[in-house]
This record gives structure tokens, C-alpha cells and sequence, in this order.
């Protein structure tokens, strides 16, 4: 395995104790707080569960075909239009259990990926399939602003 593969592993890793963290460490006043623009805390954990388990069965399918599938330019926002409203409708303790729960399941796949399939996604320009601590740690920045942390 690379060395470009091993730190995104790594980043994966340290991304995932602060996920726990901070969703841990939520009452359940935090998690309905919703700021005048954008996602509530809620609907931010469960398009956080979303992208993971995504991310995971992306990643089953490669192991099943050895290869990533191609996928629209605009896909993120095509989801992120189409999931908003029942995102909006999660509730939030659910919703942390969902997202702690598929994170640490992203996590243990990719940590059981063979080489192979981490050098294609480095190859591929597919980072975040390994390293996924850009897509959370950027949320959790958004929910300690929100919950005044």
C-alpha cells in the first residue's frame, strides 16, 4: 500500500474519533437546533449517514467488479436536491445512531480494502472514497457552529 493511500487511511481514522466526539457528545437539545439557513443538526447526521453507506456500497460494488462505476458530473447535487426533504425529517437521535453507525462502517471497509482497490481510487482522483474526514469534519465544523461550540 502507498504511502498517499496509508495517510488518507490515517485521516479516515482520526476524522472518526472526532465524529464520535462531537456526536457523542450532543444533547438532545443540540441535536434539533436549526440555524435560520441551511440543514438542521438532524438533517445534517443523516446526509452524513447517507454519504458513508454510499461510500461503502461504491466500494462493495468495486470489490465485485474491480472497478468504480461511472457516475453523472452533477451526481453530488442531484443527491443532495433529492434527499434534502427527508433528511429535514430525521430525527435526531436516530439520525446520530445512523451516522455514527455508517461511519464506523465506512471506516472498517475501507481499513479492509485490498491495495489494489486503494490505489485505483488515488488513481481514479477518488480520494474521499478513502479519506472520508473532508466530508465529515467540514459538517462537524457546520454543527459546533450551530450548537455554539
Amino acid at each position: 500500500m502507498s504511502a498517499s493511500a496509508e495517510q488518507r487511511m490515517a485521516n479516515t481514522r482520526a476524522g472518526l474519533v472526532r465524529l464520535h466526539g462531537v456526536l457523542e457528545g450532543l444533547g438532545d437539545a443540540d441535536l434539533a437546533v436549526a440555524p435560520d439557513v441551511g440543514w438542521s443538526v438532524a438533517a445534517t447526521l443523516a446526509h452524513l449517514s447517507f454519504y458513508d453507506d454510499w461510500v461503502a456500497e461504491r466500494w462493495r460494488r468495486w470489490l465485485a467488479a474491480r472497478r468504480f462505476q461511472d457516475l453523472p458530473d452533477d451526481i453530488t447535487e442531484l443527491v443532495n436536491a433529492s434527499g434534502e426533504r427527508g433528511w429535514a425529517t430525521a430525527d435526531g437521535t436516530r439520525a446520530r445512531a445512523a451516522a455514527l453507525a455508517a461511519a464506523d462502517a465506512v471506516a472498517r471497509l475501507i481499513e479492509e480494502l485490498p491495495p489494489a482497490a486503494l490505489e485505483d481510487a488515488i488513481r481514479t482522483g477518488r480520494d474521499r472514497m478513502i479519506d472520508r474526514s473532508p466530508h465529515w469534519n467540514a459538517h462537524l465544523d457546520e454543527i459546533e457552529a450551530i450548537v455554539g461550540r
